[in-house]
């Protein structure tokens, strides 16, 4: 499962922490039950977008 529970391959800004070679390592905030079920909800709004961008 992916983090928060999302598996889409969508754009997100998430705190992390950045070294000489890139991210090193994800902060995963402890968010409370509305908070999650908020980001899970525009995270679902993204991918629905994103799905049908062409790259």
């Amino acid at each position: 499962m992916g983090l928060y529970g999302i598996n889409e391959e969508i754009f997100l800004s998430i705190p992390c922490v950045l070294g000489r070679n890139g991210v090193s390592d994800i902060v995963k905030v402890n968010l409370n039950s509305e908070e999650e079920a908020l980001f899970k909800k525009s995270a679902d709004t993204l991918w629905n977008v994103q799905k049908e961008l062409m790259f």
